[in-house]
């Protein structure tokens, strides 16, 4: 180490010799870990191919659960960011998922016609919950948007309905960033998925000490661009409590330090929840790649009376749930990666 550090020098110049981009990948990769509350032993666990689940996160709101993971994967930091940006496999790692849509794929402002295959399972219990929707009650909408329910007779109207809210949500949000998110009609005060989504990006501490451009674009987006972002859209249906959900995802990320950071977003969830935000970094290792991801998720049902509690059980539940999920996750990139890779060699 102090060969790597120490100046050399010779009769026509002076020259710091830098670390290997190997080293200093490690170096970095420990770094961050230490930082987001690893041990030694637990940094040395993930290089070796375990998942290792680093509890929570400092709470940017009394609505908030979050957990933090670090784990391995056998595949191209390449073929992890195509899989991540382009290629979503959630509904092969999470059983909740009933399907998923792109949107907007050729970088437009998208259509109706992403939205297609969105429908409402579970038909008569859901058209009572939009056709009976009100501030408070157990969708997420705006006061207008409430109001266009109120007006559809028949299941096919709300099913219509709801793909033309989610498309007029997804182009206020890709125009406007967080403050073009319509605030959510509670009983007593509204609900803003922007701020709430502003304020846990403001929460984070890693972000914008090791890239702070990144953690700006995802304040400020869609200013602020970085050369080499790239980004998705997609929507996912899952049913939660026996209930279709519908969530509107942006991804983004960008290359970095010989790695690659990115986001995933969640501004607007119909139901359960009332936002997510997901940040991760990934950097590459002999024999793939070691990834850091930590997520916030906000939901009404853990403020209030008694909200300590319900947040330190949540966040438990929630990071036992999550781990098993990226379990199947990692499994699912590496077998996709490898797949890639031998039609490739075919090639």
């Amino acid at each position: 180490q102090n060969l790597q550090l120490a100046p050399a020098y010779n009769t026509r110049y002076t020259k710091t010799i830098q670390p290997a981009p190997k080293y200093r990948n490690k170096m970095l990769l420990d770094d961050i870990l230490h930082e987001a509350g690893f041990s030694d032993s637990a940094i040395a666990e993930v290089k070796a191919g375990k998942l290792h689940q680093g509890g929570s996160l400092d709470a940017a709101s009394d609505k908030e659960l979050s957990v933090k993971l670090a784990f391995h994967v056998k595949a191209k930091l390449e073929s992890t960011k195509e899989l991540f940006l382009v290629s979503p496999k959630k509904k092969e790692f999470d059983p909740t998922v009933e399907s998923l849509g792109m949107i907007a794929q050729d970088g437009g402002n998208g259509s109706l016609e992403d939205f297609k295959g969105i429908t409402l399972t579970n038909a008569k219990v859901m058209d009572k919950l939009y056709q009976k929707a009100a501030p408070g009650s157990d969708l997420n909408l705006s006061k207008d948007e409430i109001a266009l329910f109120k007006k559809c007779k028949s299941h096919d109207e709300i099913e219509n309905t709801l793909r033309q809210i989610l498309l007029d949500r997804f182009r206020a949000y890709k125009a406007n960033g967080l403050v073009g998110i319509k605030p959510y009609a509670r009983s007593k005060k509204e609900f803003s998925p922007g701020g709430e989504l502003k304020r846990q990006i403001q929460a984070g501490k890693i972000l914008p000490k090791y890239s702070p451009v990144f953690n700006k674009y995802a304040a400020d987006y869609p200013h602020h661009k970085p050369e080499g972002a790239e980004e998705s859209f997609f929507w996912v249906n899952s049913l939660i409590d026996d209930k279709p959900t519908i969530a509107l995802v942006h991804r983004v990320g960008m290359p970095q330090d010989g790695g690659y950071v990115y986001m995933e977003r969640h501004f607007y969830l119909s139901r359960s929840h009332n936002c997510l935000q997901g940040i991760g970094a990934a950097l590459p290792v002999e024999d793939g790649a070691v990834v850091l991801y930590a997520t916030r998720t906000s939901t009404d049902q853990v403020s209030g009376f008694g909200g300590s509690a319900k947040r330190g059980i949540g966040n438990k539940l929630m990071g036992g749930r999550m781990a098993q999920n990226f379990e199947r996750a990692r499994e699912v990139v590496a077998a996709a990666a490898a797949a890639k890779d031998m039609d490739n060699l075919k090639l």
